[in-house]
C-alpha cells in the first residue's frame, strides 16, 4: 500500500487504474499488469508495483514506497526478479519514472522509486511478470510482525458471552465471524453460537431458517441450545395459532411441519432451561405419544406455562410402573455413557462419571472393551479431564485453585446453561455457600483469575434468574465486582459484564456504607490510566450512577470527577461522537475540556465525514438519553438527521421510520419487546444496531462502532 492511510491509497488506487486504460499492454500481460496495479492500495504489501509504458512502447514496472517500506520491499524484489531476470539491481531510479505518476503519489509524501526494465521478449517479459506477482503473493502470505500474540480460543468464546451480556450485537458477530475466520471451532459449535446470538435478540425465524437447521436437532448439542431450537420452533410455527387458541391449527401444524424436527430434541432428560414454547411443544408431543411418562412428569410440573394444553394433559392416565426394570450397576453405566455421547452436557457428563465410579475395575474392563462404549468412555475422560467435574458454582469455585483444572472455563461456559442460581437465591444457606466459595478464591491469585476470566459465564447464570437483579444475591454481585476490581484480569477486555454487576446493584439499592464500597470498587476497576478504548464504558457506568439514587452524594462527586480527571489528557484522541458523550457528562459536574467545536473538527474526523447526510432513528423508552443522543449528533452537522421514538408497539410513526431511516439503533435495555419486533418486521434487510445500556453513551457508541466496521480505514469495535 502506498503511504499509510488507507483512504489515500484507494484514492490513488483509483486513479492509477483509470490512467492504465490508456495504455496498451503486450498481449498476454494484461492480467499479470492488473495484479500488479492491486499492490497500490494492499494492506499487506510495503509500497506499490505499477505497470507503466515508456516512451517508446516498452513495458516497465514502477516500484514506489515510503523509505521505511523500501527497506523491507526492495530485498524481496532483488530476490524475486532481481538482474536475471529484470533490471533491478537494488538501487532507486527516477529517470525512465514519468512525471504524472510521481504527481499522482505525491501526496503520500517522499517516496523512494525504481524503474524496472522487462525483457522485451514474450517468454522473458511473462517470466518477470510472474516473478513481481509471487512477490507480492509472498508479502500477502508473510506474518505480521506487529501483530498481538493469538488468544486462546477460551477467551473469545468469553468475550462472545460478555458481548450478549449486554446486547453488543455487533461486537459479539464479530466474535464469532473472528471464530469461523480463524478456524478455532467446528461448523456444529460455530452453528450453535449463532442460534446463541440469534436467540439473545428474540430472531427466532432467523434460527429456524439457518441452513442445516434440520441437522442441528440430530447432532450432539449442549442442553441451552436443545431449549433454543426448541423455542425457535414454537414461536416460528405455533405461537400466533397457540395465542388465538386454535386448537386445531396448532396440533395441525405441529404434525405436519414441527415434530418431525423436534421429536429427536424431546429426551430425557428434557432440558431445565426450556422455555415456554419447549414445555408446549414436550405437551403436544405427550399428546402424539401418551405413554411417555418423562414427558407426562416434565409437562405437570409446569402445567403453569401450558395454557390450554394444561386440562388436556392432566387427563393423561399415568402408565402401569409395575413392570418398570430396574437397571443393574452395569447396564445404568451404560446408559449414562451413552447419554453422555448424545449431548454435551455437564451433568450429564457428571452422572456418568457417577455411575462409572460405582463399577469395580471388572466391570469397568468389560464396559471399555466393546464399541462404542470403547469410544466414548476415552471422549468422557479427555473432556473431564478428571475422575469428577464439578455440579455447582461453589464446586467450580473450589476446584479453581487447582493448577490441574486445566478446563475450568470450557465447564464454567457449560455450567452457565446447566447450574441455576435462581434456585440458590431461595435458600439463605446456598448464597451463604456460593458467598464464601468466591471469598475463598479471591485469597488464591489462580483461582480469582479463573474467576475473572469466567465473569461473563457466572453474569449469564445470574441474568437467567427471572428475578434479576434479585436482592437476595445482592452480596454476591458485590462480591464478584470487587474480586474483578482487585484481581489481575483487571485492564483487559472483558468489561461489560461488570457494568450488569454494578447496574444490578443500583437497582437494588445500598446503604451508604455499601455506597461506597461499590464506588472504590468501580473507581477501581477503571484504572489508574485507561484508554480510549475504555471510554465509552467508563461513561456508561457514570450514567448509570446518575440514573440511580446516592445514599452518598460526596462519594458519588469523587468518582466522577476522579473519572473526569483521567479523561483529560485523553481529550486529543477521542472522536467526534466520544467528545460528545464526554461533554455532556462533564458539563453536569462544571468541567471545560478543551475541545474544538464539532462542526469545526468535522473534516478532521472520518467518521463525522460518514455521518453526514445519514438518516439515524434511535428507539430508547429513556427519552432524556434519546434527546440527548439527537443533539449531539446534529451537534456534528446540521445534515444528519435524527429521529426519536418511545412508542409501546407498533403505530405508523415507528412504521415510517423503520422503512425510511438510514440506520435504526435499539436500546436493548430500555425497549418493548413487541416494539423491536414490529421495528425488525418493517426493516427488512436494511441496518439495525443495538445499544448495550440506557444511557446516550451507549446510543453514540453503537452508532461509532456500526460505522467503524464498515468504513475503510476506521479502528474495528471496541
Amino acid at each position: 500500500m502506498i503511504g499509510a492511510n488507507p483512504e489515500t491509497a484507494k484514492t490513488i488506487a483509483s486513479q492509477l487504474r483509470a490512467r492504465s486504460k490508456a495504455f496498451t499492454f503486450p498481449e498476454g500481460t494484461e492480467t499479470l499488469c492488473k495484479q500488479l496495479l492491486e499492490t497500490v492500495d494492499s494492506a499487506t504489501f510495503p509500497g506499490a508495483l505499477v505497470p507503466e509504458q515508456s516512451s517508446d512502447g516498452e513495458l516497465l514496472v514502477v516500484a514506489i514506497a515510503l523509505p521505511s517500506d523500501w527497506r523491507r520491499l526492495c530485498p524481496v524484489l532483488r530476490a524475486f526478479a532481481g538482474p536475471t531476470l529484470t533490471s533491478f539491481d537494488g538501487l532507486p531510479s527516477t529517470d525512465l519514472v514519468v512525471g504524472d505518476l510521481l504527481a499522482a503519489v505525491a501526496q503520500v509524501g517522499h517516496c523512494v522509486t525504481a524503474a524496472i526494465k522487462v525483457p522485451t521478449d514474450p517468454g522473458g517479459r511473462e517470466m518477470a511478470l510472474r516473478a513481481l506477482v509471487r512477490a507480492r503473493d509472498t508479502f500477502a502470505r508473510a506474518p505480521s510482525l506487529t501483530r498481538a500474540a493469538p488468544e486462546p480460543t477460551s477467551w473469545l468464546l468469553a468475550r462472545f458471552q460478555d458481548h450478549l451480556n449486554v446486547g453488543r450485537r455487533d461486537a459479539a458477530a464479530a466474535v464469532l465471524h473472528r471464530l469461523r475466520d480463524e478456524l478455532r471451532l467446528d461448523a456444529l459449535n460455530l452453528r450453535s453460537l449463532e442460534v446463541q446470538l440469534l436467540s439473545t435478540f428474540n430472531e427466532w425465524a432467523g434460527i429456524v431458517n439457518l441452513p442445516g437447521f434440520a441437522n442441528l436437532t440430530r447432532a450432539r448439542r449442549t442442553p441451552f441450545t436443545t431449549a433454543l431450537l426448541l423455542e425457535a420452533l414454537y414461536q416460528a410455527y405455533l405461537a400466533a395459532a397457540f395465542e388465538a387458541a386454535d386448537q386445531v391449527a396448532v396440533e395441525t401444524a405441529y404434525a405436519q411441519q414441527v415434530r418431525v424436527l423436534a421429536a429427536p430434541m424431546l429426551k430425557t432428560p428434557l432440558p431445565a432451561s426450556l422455555r415456554t414454547g419447549g414445555w408446549r411443544l414436550a405437551a403436544l408431543e405427550l399428546l402424539c405419544s401418551p405413554a411417555r411418562e418423562d414427558l407426562r412428569k416434565g409437562a405437570a410440573a409446569r402445567s403453569d406455562v401450558l395454557g390450554w394444553l394444561a386440562p388436556r394433559v392432566s387427563a393423561i392416565g399415568r402408565p402401569d410402573e409395575s413392570s418398570a426394570l430396574r437397571l443393574n450397576t452395569t447396564d445404568e453405566a451404560r446408559e449414562r455413557v451413552i447419554a453422555g455421547e448424545d449431548r454435551e452436557s455437564i451433568d450429564a457428563m457428571s452422572a456418568a462419571l457417577a455411575a462409572l465410579a460405582r463399577l469395580d475395575d471388572t466391570q469397568r474392563a468389560k464396559l471399555a472393551r466393546a464399541e462404542p462404549f470403547r469410544s466414548a468412555l476415552r471422549a468422557l475422560e479427555q473432556e473431564a479431564g478428571s475422575s469428577s467435574v464439578p455440579n455447582s458454582w461453589p464446586m467450580w469455585l473450589a476446584r479453581a485453585s487447582d493448577p490441574m483444572f486445566t478446563n475450568a472455563l470450557a465447564l464454567a461456559r457449560m455450567g452457565a446453561e446447566e447450574w441455576p442460581i435462581a434456585d440458590d437465591a431461595t435458600d439463605p444457606v446456598r448464597v451463604a455457600s456460593l458467598l464464601d466459595a468466591l471469598n475463598t478464591a479471591q485469597s488464591d491469585s489462580l483461582a480469582a483469575e479463573r474467576t475473572a476470566q469466567a465473569l461473563p459465564y457466572i453474569v449469564a447464570a445470574l441474568r437467567l434468574d427471572p428475578h434479576f437483579p434479585n436482592s437476595a444475591m445482592a452480596p454476591v454481585y458485590s462480591s464478584l465486582l470487587t474480586l474483578l476490581a482487585l484481581g489481575s484480569a483487571r485492564g483487559s477486555s472483558v468489561y461489560d459484564s461488570s457494568l450488569v454487576l454494578v447496574e444490578a446493584l443500583l437497582s437494588i439499592g445500598t446503604d451508604a456504607a455499601q455506597y461506597r464500597e461499590l464506588t472504590a470498587d468501580v473507581d477501581e476497576l477503571a484504572g489508574e490510566g485507561f484508554g480510549v478504548r475504555m471510554i465509552y464504558w467508563t461513561l456508561e457506568l457514570m450514567e448509570a450512577f446518575m440514573r440511580s439514587p446516592a445514599p452518598d452524594t460526596a462519594a458519588r462527586e469523587k468518582l466522577m470527577h476522579s473519572v473526569l480527571a483521567r479523561l483529560t489528557p485523553l481529550r486529543g484522541r477521542l472522536s467526534c461522537l466520544q467528545r460528545a458523550a464526554v461533554h455532556s457528562l462533564s458539563t453536569e459536574f462544571g468541567w471545560t475540556f478543551d475541545l474544538p467545536p464539532a462542526k469545526q473538527d468535522m473534516s478532521s474526523d472520518g467518521l463525522a465525514s460518514h455521518l453526514r447526510g445519514k438518516s439515524i432513528a434511535i428507539y430508547s423508552l429513556v427519552d432524556g438519553a434519546s434527546r440527548q443522543a439527537k443533539a449531539a449528533l446534529q451537534a456534528l452537522s446540521d445534515d444528519i438527521d435524527v429521529q426519536c421514538s418511545s412508542d409501546h408497539g407498533g403505530t405508523s410513526q415507528l412504521r415510517a421510520l423503520a422503512i425510511n431511516s438510514d440506520l435504526f439503533v435499539i436500546a436493548w435495555a430500555a425497549a418493548k419487546h413487541a416494539s423491536t419486533e414490529f421495528i425488525r418486521a418493517h426493516r427488512s434487510d436494511r441496518p439495525i444496531v443495538y445499544a448495550e445500556g440506557k444511557g446516550v453513551s451507549s446510543l453514540l457508541r453503537a452508532i461509532e462502532e456500526y460505522f467503524a466496521v464498515r468504513v475503510d480505514g476506521l479502528k474495528q469495535p471496541r
